[in-house]
């Protein structure tokens, strides 16, 4: 019991220690960005830091049960926002993703992240199977997540709707799918993508950046010196540049950065690899792992399914935008618009993963781990 206990806090303390550095870290990466465009973004991302400490804070306190009671409630609200930012959204580089609210914007579909996690643990949770799901009694849980899957794609957003459905896809998987459901899925995923391509679901812009990744080869030399590289190979050369330390500042600041858009969101990370090398990165790397070991620990050790299932949401929701960013980042996915959870600038986006660590602190100290 006393070795259980220890471990239980020793996994709290890795991952708040965890989180505090990728704050940090976060800071001083904006701060960098700042001084490379005259802009103040890591002062407005401490500010969200700050507010995202106490509202994750007030999440760790509500009792579970209060939580699963409000998850139906919440999706649907956040489904009338998804509605209510295609009609009354603020227009930003031809995308309708944001509500206006006085000084600030709120982004629906970051919290809807969380909004399936909750509304998909708390069906799971009362259903209660245990044997594999068959593919027809899946349609509802399907149903809630292609719901604003739909909705957030319309905005158009493919990042966001990409994540909420591999969020949602994982938590499916983890309660487990018969062989034959999961053959259907793959199908319908191979089938689905070319005709989604062909029938102009995928926008021309979008289409753009898939062939900018796919044209990564050795005449991406030539395009960056003739100031024609993507943002894709943009990122690459700034990540390159940084080797095994990284540059010095004065170094960094006249690289290539300086002309890469969207540097202070879907890009952040290659502004650390450049300044901290390929040391610095896997650092990071590790502080991110540190998190989802700490998540899915939880999920593993908890008696409570309903937690469990939270968990594995929460640990979803980290590394699949850990993943397709880094993956952007170095090359090896194309540009989709997604950021790195905490280290890029976005109010929405930092709220929504610290109220999800939240919920992990809530898990942990309620002791309901077992033995």
């Amino acid at each position: 019991m006393r070795s259980a206990l220890r471990l239980r806090q020793a996994s709290l303390v890795v991952g708040l220690v965890c989180l505090a550095l990728i704050c940090a870290a976060s800071i001083f990466n904006l701060w960098f960005i700042d001084s490379l465009h005259n802009t103040s973004f890591h002062r407005s991302q401490m500010v969200w830091l700050v507010i995202g400490l106490v509202a994750g804070g007030l999440t760790a306190t509500i009792d579970m049960d209060f939580v699963r009671r409000m998850s139906g409630p919440l999706y649907t609200s956040l489904c009338v926002l998804l509605v209510a930012v295609l009609i009354f959204g603020r227009e930003i580089n031809h995308s309708r993703r944001w509500i206006e609210l006085g000084p600030m914007n709120m982004q629906p579909s970051e919290f809807m992240k969380l909004g399936v996690v909750l509304v998909l643990a708390t069906w799971f949770d009362t259903k209660r199977s245990t044997t594999e799901w068959p593919l027809r009694r899946l349609f509802l849980p399907l149903l809630i997540v292609g719901t604003p899957v739909m909705l957030i794609n319309l905005e158009p957003d493919l990042g966001t709707s990409l994540c909420v459905s591999l969020i949602g896809g994982s938590i499916i998987l983890y309660e487990g799918v018969r062989k034959e459901t999961l053959l259907a899925g793959l199908l319908v995923l191979l089938l689905g993508v070319p005709m989604a391509w062909r029938m102009g679901a995928v926008r021309d812009y979008q289409k753009g950046r898939v062939q900018a990744w796919m044209a990564l080869d050795d005449n991406a030399v030539n395009r960056k010196r003739a100031g024609r590289a993507s943002q894709s190979e943009q990122a690459l050369w700034a990540v390159g540049s940084g080797r095994w330390a990284g540059r010095e500042m004065q170094g960094a600041r006249r690289s290539i950065l300086r002309h890469l858009p969207f540097l202070y969101t879907d890009f952040a990370l290659a502004s650390w690899a450049e300044l901290f090398g390929l040391v610095g990165t896997m650092a990071l790397f590790a502080l991110y792992l540190g998190l989802l070991w700490w998540a899915i620990y939880l999920a593993r050790q908890t008696k409570e399914r309903f937690d469990a299932l939270v968990a594995i949401g929460v640990a979803a929701l980290i590394f699949w935008q850990f993943f397709i960013n880094a993956g952007m980042v170095i090359g090896l996915l194309p540009v989709v618009g997604m950021t790195l959870p905490l280290m890029s600038y976005g109010g929405s986006s930092v709220l929504t993963v610290m109220i999800g660590c939240g919920l992990l602190v809530n898990i942990a100290m309620r002791r309901r781990a077992g033995s």
